[in-house]
C-alpha cells in the first residue's frame, strides 16, 4: 500500500507540470551561479522512496531517469539539474 501512496504522490507532482516539455522549459534553465544538483542525489531519493534507478542521463538542463518502484511500475520523471525538483513524471 506504501507503494502504492508514494507512486502516486510521485506522478501527481510530474504531472502539475506540463504533458510534453520542451527546451525552453523554464524549470530546466541553468541556475544563475552555474550550480547543478547532483544526480547520486536524485537517484538516492527515488531510492529512499523504494524505486530501483537503471538510468539517469543528463539532458537540455535536466535529468532524465527511468526507475522501478517494488511492485514492478516503471517511470520515466525528469528532474531539473539546478535545483533536483521534479518537473514531470509517467508511467513507462
Amino acid at each position: 500500500m506504501r507503494t502504492i501512496i508514494m507512486t502516486t504522490a510521485l506522478l501527481a507532482a510530474g504531472l502539475a507540470g506540463p504533458a510534453l516539455a520542451d527546451d525552453s522549459d523554464s524549470r530546466c534553465a541553468p541556475s544563475a551561479d552555474g550550480r547543478t544538483f547532483a544526480a547520486s542525489a536524485v537517484s538516492k531519493g527515488l531510492e529512499d522512496l523504494g524505486y530501483r534507478v537503471s538510468r539517469i542521463k543528463a539532458e537540455h538542463g535536466c535529468y532524465e531517469v527511468r526507475a522501478v518502484n517494488d511492485s514492478g511500475f516503471p517511470i520515466k520523471a525528469v528532474y531539473a539539474q539546478a535545483t533536483g525538483e521534479l518537473v514531470r513524471a509517467r508511467l513507462r
